[in-house]
Formats: structure tokens, C-alpha cells, sequence
């Protein structure tokens, strides 16, 4: 399984040099402790922060709902004490709605590294993942999950500052985009008066983490890790090839059909050769039509 590291290279958290990453990576799950003893484990919160804790709280069970996985009890832990981290270290967003989905995968492909067994559905069984791992392992897997999110974070940042600028700028080029390779959808979904914002808001504000199974999203972060800027450009065009692949149900639907629709993709028997058939449709449309400009602005 080589995707751990590889996610880890592409992500810059570890070097190149094979020679120096166990040293960085002692390096980084340290000062990781360190934050956690500072805010974690704090016996002072201010109410400010506990609103913080609270939110996360309530976001926590909410993700991956299909992913047994996440449904454990450490697991859930885990993402609240590295959400919680981040969002006080990085006071100019804190925590935003969402952020919760974006760590989910870290947390899979390393909770996976420290133990190499699958079962069908997923990632072990809940009692497998509460008696698999040692506390050094859960650890391992929380302090690169944390430095990666941040990786992954400061690639979006105006994803998550105030008024979210970087997702209102992607709404507004997934339209044009649409309109100019699929007029007739575009056509259509401006007669119906739907607003590209009302169902693409999520899909860019969660990587669509919550529109394909959780299994085949972590495929398509492959991909992401390995494209120039995926996350903040290439992105936008699977959202785009997302909607064209439903473009002849879509036009035949009204107003609240579409929004039914549009908000509970029926992705749910997709198989890896549809994510294939996505992402080869979206890298077509980057290469064809990139705009070098509009790139640089969603950059």
C-alpha cells in the first residue's frame, strides 16, 4: 500500500529524501503533542473556544454517517481534538462547517498504514479498530492527519475566511463553465431560476465528500494530490463533469425535482470506473479549455 506516503510526499509533509523523513516525522508528531497539551488539554477554555468545542461536537457524528469506521468512538476523538487544534492555531478562519469531511479521508488512508487489514465495506470493524491499535499508533495516525489537513487547508485558505470568497469565486466559474460546454443544461437551469450556489456551495465547501461513496472519494483525492493545484482549480471541472453526467435528467426536471436531485446524488452504486470516466472527462475539459488567467484567479 503506497498510498500513505505518497499522499505525505505530494502533500510536502515529508521530504523527498528518504533519509530525512523519519526524523521529520518525529518532528512533526512532537510539536503536534505539544499543540495538543497547549489547547487540547487546557483547563482554561475561554467561552469563545468552547463554542468552538461544542460546534465540533455536534459536526462529529455527522461524518462519514455510512463509514462504520467513523462511528468509533477513538476515531470520533481523534477528529475533534484535530479539528479543535487547528482551528485555535488558525484563529483568522477557525472552525468552519466542513472541515470535519476534509480530514476524513487523512484520518482512513493513515488509520490504514498503521494497520494493514480491510474488511468488506471498509476499514475494519468497530471492535477491530478499538482493539488493533496501540495509543502510539492512533497517535501516529492523528498528528499526520492534522499536518496534512493543514497542508490541504492552506491550498483553499479563502475557502474558509470570512465570507468565503474562494468558494464564491468557483461557484461563479462553474457557471460560466457549464453554460459554455453544456448550454442547453445551463439554459435550463437558469429558466428554472436554480442557483448554481444553492447546490455547488457544498460540493466545493466539502470536496464532495458528501455526493460519492467515501471509498471512491478517497480515489479521487488521488488524483487531486497528484494535479497542479487540485483542490483549488481541477476541482471545479469534476464538479462540472459531476453535473454533465446527469445532464439529460436534469433537463427534464422542474425547480424542486432539481433541487431534490441535485442534494442526494444517486452515486451510491458507482463503481471506481465511473470515478474513472469523472476524472478523465474533467482533465479533458482542464486541458481544453483552462483559462490561464481564470486559473491564476482561482488559485
Amino acid at each position: 500500500e503506497t498510498r500513505p506516503m505518497t499522499w505525505k510526499l505530494l502533500l510536502n509533509y515529508l521530504p523527498v529524501n528518504a533519509s530525512r523523513r523519519q526524523e521529520t516525522l518525529s518532528m512533526k508528531r512532537t510539536s503536534y503533542r505539544h499543540a495538543v497539551d497547549q489547547y487540547w488539554k487546557a483547563s482554561d477554555w475561554s467561552a469563545d473556544e468552547e463554542a468552538v468545542f461544542r460546534q465540533i461536537s455536534v459536526d462529529i457524528p455527522r461524518t462519514c454517517p455510512d463509514h462504520k469506521l467513523f462511528h468509533v468512538k477513538q476515531v470520533q476523538e481523534i477528529l475533534q481534538r484535530i479539528l479543535f487544534v487547528w482551528a485555535l492555531k488558525h484563529p483568522a478562519s477557525g472552525y468552519v462547517q466542513g472541515m470535519n469531511d476534509l480530514v476524513s479521508p487523512f484520518v482512513y488512508v493513515f488509520l490504514l498504514e498503521q494497520y494493514e487489514a480491510r474488511a468488506e465495506g471498509g476499514l475494519l470493524s468497530r471492535r477491530s479498530v478499538e482493539d488493533a491499535f496501540s495509543e502510539e499508533q492512533l497517535f501516529h495516525a492523528e498528528a499526520d492527519s492534522y499536518w496534512c489537513l493543514t497542508a490541504l487547508l492552506d491550498t483553499i485558505q479563502d475557502y474558509f475566511t470570512f465570507s468565503q470568497p474562494g468558494i464564491q469565486k468557483r461557484v461563479a466559474y462553474l457557471e460560466d463553465f457549464v453554460h459554455r460546454v453544456d448550454p442547453a443544461l445551463g439554459e435550463h437551469l437558469q429558466k428554472e431560476n436554480l442557483q448554481f450556489l444553492q447546490f455547488s456551495f457544498r460540493w466545493l465547501n466539502c470536496l464532495l465528500m458528501r455526493e460519492l461513496p467515501f471509498e471512491l472519494m478517497v480515489r479521487v483525492w488521488d488524483t487531486y494530490l497528484s494535479e497542479p493545484d487540485g483542490f483549488a482549480v481541477f476541482h471545479v471541472y469534476v464538479c462540472a463533469a459531476l453535473l454533465a453526467r446527469f445532464s439529460d435528467v436534469l433537463r427534464e426536471m422542474d425547480f424542486q425535482e432539481l433541487v431534490m436531485f441535485l442534494q442526494n446524488l444517486p452515486t451510491k452504486d458507482w463503481t471506481r470506473n465511473d470515478v474513472e470516466m469523472l476524472l478523465s472527462q474533467a482533465f479533458m475539459w482542464r486541458t481544453i479549455f483552462d483559462d490561464k488567467r481564470l486559473s491564476k484567479d482561482l488559485k
